[in-house]
């Protein structure tokens, strides 16, 4: 039954899914500012809502506070637009600014290579950033093969009995383990891990975000 309805979900959103990978797709991952926006929506998004975040990053990015602001500035932005521990959040923001920095800047830099190796350097180089934090910032500028594993998914591969519970935390080799079998169940379903992700956000949330 849960799958049926996924499936016809599936073929509703089909296009908006489509549509979606394809901005991913196409971020210019030689800009490193465009890239520090998604950086930063990335850090903003654990615990809190997504359109809170896309909120906060345009008051940022209008207000110039995004590259310039103290951390004080930044954390009334985010703490304005709901999102939470915005006080931690915004001091890794401008921590992360360093990244901007060199010629190719670090961020961009970091980006080059296998997909693997440069999920490992932006954990290891990212304040804000675990396993997830980084896929998904990898997955919203255009890297494939790699799963988010946020609760949202992790509570439909349990429904679709791609595991049996939910874990209570997530250890280095828990996430991997669970990667591969939501590849797994990507493949099974005929579906792009990246189509697979967005469908179960919106199956859960009713929106196809990033």
């Amino acid at each position: 039954m849960a799958l049926e309805r996924l499936l016809r979900a599936y073929e509703e959103v089909r296009g908006l899914i489509e549509r979606r990978i394809a901005e991913f797709r196409s971020v210019d991952r030689s800009d490193p500012f465009r890239l520090f926006e998604e950086l930063a929506f990335c850090v903003m998004t654990p615990q809190s809502k997504a359109k809170a975040a896309l909120r906060a990053i345009d008051e940022l990015k209008a207000s110039g506070l995004l590259l310039s602001g103290r951390a004080s500035e930044v954390a009334e932005v985010m703490r304005r637009n709901g999102i939470r521990f915005h006080v931690r959040k915004a001091r890794y923001l401008v921590l992360n600014r360093r990244l901007l920095r060199g010629e190719p800047a670090v961020l961009v830099a970091l980006l080059q290579g296998e997909t693997g190796s440069v999920r490992d350097a932006l954990v290891e180089r990212v304040w804000g950033f675990g396993l997830k934090e980084a896929s998904h910032f990898m997955r919203n500028v255009g890297f494939t093969g790699i799963a988010v594993l946020d609760r949202h998914v992790l509570r439909w591969m349990e429904v679709l009995g791609a595991i049996e519970r939910v874990p209570r935390s997530l250890t280095r080799r828990t996430y991997l383990e669970l990667e591969q079998r939501f590849l797994a169940l990507s493949g099974e379903l005929g579906m792009s891990p990246e189509e697979l992700d967005l469908l179960l956000w919106y199956a859960s949330t009713g929106e196809v975000l990033k």
